[in-house]
């Protein structure tokens, strides 16, 4: 499990700084802050961030737009401009790059949290309603391949398939189980299973489902995750049986 991971793309150090502290206040990850054209796209590769906050005039010869324009070809990632300059030639050179967000300086803290979470969360709907209509493979948006993300309190969080063992349907809420920590968000089981790459998740009693590389034993009735135990249901039993290719 891991919280939004922020890159930070601003050549004033005092700026970047504060950014960094805000953001570590609001919760959020920062991988790391770049100063330059170059340097973010070092470090966009090597720390795989979830969104991006990227100053429009950095020093250089190229801008803050000049590298979203680059990575926007291999990267559909969330982008905040930030910015001192709110003048119509700069925001019409900011629109060719179809940023998520644009935030002129100085500005809130909630200014800030704002912009992300609704750059972020109309971000995750829409790569949700892309991921329903197709099956998970290795085409598949690299931020909704290996994870999902649920809201919790004000933040979405980031929980990757692998980590994810089981699950648990009480009404209109999920319990989401990793191995060190629950997750509760509202949904339904068969919402929340639309959502998880059918080749590793599969319901196996009304109220349950499992990761199946976290199976450790099963029995007639039940599933064993470590020493949890899951319900095996009569009329999930046959499904389980062809996922594992097992006789039981």
């Amino acid at each position: 499990m891991a919280t939004i991971k922020i890159l930070i793309v601003e050549d004033e150090s005092i700026i970047a700084e504060d950014l960094k502290l805000q953001l570590g206040k609001l919760g959020y990850g920062v991988t790391g802050i770049a100063k330059s054209y170059e340097k973010a796209l070092e470090m966009f590769g090597e720390n795989q961030p979830d969104i991006m906050l990227v100053d429009i005039k950095l020093k250089g010869a190229k801008d803050g737009i000049d590298l979203v324009s680059t990575i926007r070809e291999k990267s559909d990632i969330p982008v905040i401009f930030l910015t001192s300059h709110a003048d119509k030639a700069t925001v019409e050179k900011a629109k060719t790059v179809k940023p998520e967000g644009y935030l002129v300086k100085p500005f809130q803290t909630e200014d800030l949290y704002t912009a992300i979470e609704i750059a972020f969360s109309n971000y995750i709907s829409n790569q949700t309603k892309i991921q329903a209509s197709k099956v998970f493979d290795e085409d598949s948006s690299p931020v909704l391949k290996n994870s999902i993300f649920v809201k919790k309190d004000h933040l979405l969080i980031k929980i990757r398939f692998s980590e994810l063992q089981w699950i648990k349907a009480e009404r209109n809420y999920v319990e989401l189980h990793c191995e060190d920590k629950m997750h509760l968000t509202r949904s339904t089981l068969k919402e929340l299973l639309d959502k998880l790459p059918p080749n590793l998740f599969i319901q196996v009693h009304r109220s349950f489902a499992v990761n199946v590389e976290h199976i450790t034993a099963i029995e007639y009735c039940v599933l064993f995750i470590g020493k949890i135990q899951i319900p095996l249901g009569r009329s999930f039993a046959e499904a389980i049986k062809n996922k594992l290719n097992i006789t039981m």
